[in-house]
């Protein structure tokens, strides 16, 4: 793994040369600034004043927080390509807790190389957005106000490099070796590199369809174990104002006590959206199953818990009043077959919660 560490540094910095090499020629820069604050509420009233620890996004419970403060840079050339961008809020503090302190901030920080001139062949190498899932974690950009469970449990970044090819409009491939499961530097434990998949077509612009899949050793407890994640979806446009997402997915993990055993989880969703206004007014619903019986990515040292497994559904209607601005209203329900939120200071089956959220996006871009 030190020969690992060694080697992407020196590829992260032969592309901060290269930056320097671009500079005079045509090229484009693009800067964004985004916030995004929350108010929630949640009758339950549980006694640690926040959200279940599976979620990673719009923290609090019955308080107001900033889920995430965000400038981004971007620059590029015709053969070159580099983003930057640091963070904070309750995102940064809840997903990147087990980081360390001086990486917590950073959203991404990654530089990009056309390897060829005639074809879309690039290597990207650093701190780059996640190749699974359909949800991103700059709330603007999904269908519905908060995220689902299965994108909040499932990477929102890695660290490695990427190979990736684009053919045509219609097909991408990329290839990729990372540090591992969402990780920025590598847990001292950790033994080996992760490897990662994604292949996306869409044979129209009203259809995409897309696999990612990863495969590497993460840490659970003192041991080592192999983790193999995969993830689909299915982006379909309806019409000009109804937009439908359906994913599927479900990972494997060797069972840390028993070497023949293999723990699974899955989940899957259904995502709907209705512009009632286009780009003004929005209607979207969510409906969510995850099962984790095995209790592989959450656990409640609790006597009545039993498994990390329940319904989740809601309800949000988008305005956008202004350029840049969005105001969020939804209406959240998870629920389980066995005590899984807490109510005060018991566990309850049943969540109902609610949440207000406002956010600014502001973007600028100029080519040369």
């Amino acid at each position: 793994m030190k020969v690992f560490k060694i080697k992407f540094s020196l590829v992260f910095l032969f592309f901060l040369v290269i930056i320097v090499a671009n500079a005079q020629q045509k090229d484009s820069f693009a800067i964004q600034l985004f916030g995004e604050v929350y108010a929630s509420s949640i009758p339950n009233k549980p006694f640690d004043k926040t959200r279940p620890a599976y979620h990673y996004n719009y923290t609090k419970a019955n308080n107001v927080g900033v889920n995430m403060a965000l400038a981004r840079v971007h620059y590029s050339t015709k053969r070159f390509r580099t983003n930057f961008g640091m963070m904070a809020g309750d995102y940064s503090v809840a997903n990147l807790a087990d980081e360390p302190t001086w990486t917590r901030n950073f959203y991404e920080a990654n530089a990009g190389y056309k390897i060829t001139n005639s074809q879309e062949i690039w290597v990207d190498v650093g701190l780059l957005p996640s190749h699974i899932g359909i949800e991103s974690a700059i709330g603007k950009d999904n269908f519905t106000a908060t995220r689902s469970i299965v994108a909040d449990n499932s990477p929102y970044y890695e660290t490695g490099v990427r190979f990736s090819y684009l053919p045509s409009e219609k097909l991408y491939f990329s290839i990729l070796t990372t540090t591992g499961w969402q990780n920025i530097t590598v847990p001292k434990q950790q033994e080996g590199a992760s490897w990662g998949l994604q292949v996306t077509y869409k044979p129209s612009s009203a259809l995409t369809l897309n696999h990612s899949s990863s495969i590497g050793k993460v840490v659970s407890g003192i041991k080592n174990v192999t983790r193999i994640y995969f993830n689909h979806y299915a982006a379909i446009a309806i019409s000009k104002r109804t937009n439908l997402t359906m994913g599927w997915d479900f990972g494997l993990q060797a069972d840390t006590m028993n070497i023949e055993k293999t723990n699974v989880w899955n989940g899957w969703l259904v995502l709907c959206r209705y512009a009632i206004r286009p780009e003004k007014l929005f209607l979207a619903f969510r409906y969510e199953r995850f099962i984790d019986n095995s209790n592989v990515l959450f656990y409640i040292n609790q006597p009545e818990y039993q498994a990390f497994n329940l319904h989740h559904t809601s309800l949000n209607v988008d305005w956008a009043p202004a350029k840049g601005f969005l105001l969020r209203a939804e209406a959240n329900y998870q629920a389980a077959p066995s005590p899984l939120f807490w109510k005060n200071k018991q566990l309850s089956s049943r969540q109902f919660s609610t949440f207000l959220i406002a956010s600014y996006n502001f973007q600028y871009s100029k080519k040369r």
